[in-house]
């Protein structure tokens, strides 16, 4: 038992799934290792999708200089990332707080205790930090709901028909100003820097694993307000991202999960009335795209 001096600290799982990664890996595990802090306890846990490049060496190289906080699991194939996350997830039961952050990422320093005390502040069950490309332009931190404009306009390539880009800018926020916010409430944070706390786990489960790659962090965060656990963007957390380190096979692997992600979204929650309009497009969108991809 603690005595009455003593205060259990904050454990924080810090889980990364990768897939041919090697190019990102290293510099990614480095800057979460600068961040630890004395006033938190944290672990790495590292899900590997059968890597076909060095991703595998590189962790293991890293991992026994570091055993006592660094895990690492390989699957036999690639699972996906809904269930290589879900891995790692059931295999600590004990942690306060899981936080998902993608291979090809580099956090700012002070970014992960910035985002546990948001999360703490806030007492909010889904959390994400900011994410900035290597022209330090945010992109994609967070984002509404689709809806079904969203998803003609925005999640089909009739966005490239139509001159207005407003369905994009609505969302992704680009209609509104946050900036001189530490934190404030929002729809969904990218999967890409996501916390989670076990709390929320406990209410709502897992993430779905039909979402092999993309909307899966959506369809969390929807789950997750539906039982009213707040979720939370915090400006005071940053991380670079590269992007592109999922996958080296981009037409293959990215194209194919999107289009099926895409479908599934919309038929686990919209009605069917909206789905006889909107699957026929996602049909017509994904004949388009696979053309193009044949034609290259």
């Amino acid at each position: 038992m603690l005595s009455s001096h003593q205060v259990k600290k904050i454990h924080v799982a810090i889980i990364i799934v990768t897939y041919n990664s090697e190019k990102y890996i290293s510099k990614c595990i480095y800057a979460i290792l600068g961040n630890f802090s004395h006033k938190y306890d944290y672990e790495i846990i590292i899900v590997d999708n059968h890597s076909g490049d060095k991703t595998a060496q590189i962790i293991e190289k890293i991992r026994k200089k570091n055993q006592s906080i660094i895990t690492s699991v390989y699957n036999e194939k690639n699972l996906g990332f809904a269930k290589a996350i879900n891995i790692a997830l059931k295999t600590r039961n004990f942690t306060d707080y899981y936080l998902l952050i993608n291979p090809d990422t580099v956090v700012d320093c002070f970014s992960i205790s910035n985002l546990i005390q948001c999360a703490e502040k806030s007492k909010s069950g889904v959390i994400g930090g900011s994410t900035y490309d290597n022209k330090n332009i945010q992109n994609g931190s967070y984002f509404r709901f689709p809806n079904l404009c969203i998803g003609i306009f925005d999640f089909t390539n009739l966005r490239k028909l139509i001159r207005t880009d407003y369905w994009h800018k609505y969302f992704y926020y680009q209609d509104s100003d946050f900036s001189k916010l530490a934190y404030f409430p929002v729809d969904v944070v990218t999967g890409g820097f996501m916390m989670i706390s076990k709390k929320t786990i406990n209410k709502i489960g897992y993430l779905d694993e039909r979402f092999f790659m993309y909307l899966e962090d959506v369809d969390y965060c929807m789950r997750a307000k539906k039982q009213g656990i707040k979720v939370i963007h915090c400006n005071l957390s940053k991380t670079f991202h590269y992007g592109g380190g999922s996958s080296n096979n981009k037409d293959r692997i990215r194209h194919s999960a999107w289009l099926i992600s895409r479908k599934l979204f919309y038929l686990k929650h919209f009605n069917p009335l909206s789905n006889i309009l909107i699957q026929p497009i996602f049909l017509l969108d994904d004949l388009f795209i696979l053309l193009n991809i044949f034609l290259r």
